[in-house]
């Protein structure tokens, strides 16, 4: 009887363990957001679309983002909880964050009623060479 016990326990701390790692591993940093991101390719509900073409980002470490999302350029602050960039503002948007890494962000975002999936490159910052 002591067996069973300590084995459940055992295996309830592992299962425990293990899934805490998992979450860790899926969360991400908010420096990794810093700088200007462009579209590459955007989907509404699975089907790609040029809705939002010449769509970008900007964010801020100050916790401020500029973005033309919402059809002109605007200036929104946001929180960020690892997962999550919500951009307050009304409507506010709530992205979950999918991938990200040096160069691409992947974002799903629930936008009137459908799921946009966006793909955006990071911008390399341009250089004048005459100076």
């Amino acid at each position: 009887m002591i067996k069973i016990k300590i084995g459940s326990i055992i295996f309830a701390a592992t299962l425990i363990a293990v899934l805490a790692c998992e979450k860790q591993a899926s969360t991400f940093k908010q420096d990794q957001l810093d700088g200007r991101w462009e579209l590459s390719l955007a989907k509404v509900n699975g089907a790609e679309t040029d809705r939002l073409r010449d769509l970008y980002f900007v964010f801020l470490a100050d916790t401020s983002m500029q973005t033309n999302i919402l059809g002109s350029e605007r200036n929104y602050k946001y929180t960020f909880d690892g997962e999550v960039i919500a951009q307050i503002s009304d409507p506010s948007i709530n992205y979950m964050l999918k991938e990200i890494n040096d160069s691409t962000m992947t974002v799903e975002a629930e936008i009137r009623g459908a799921t946009f999936t966006i793909y955006l490159g990071k911008a390399q910052p341009t250089v004048n060479r005459e100076l």
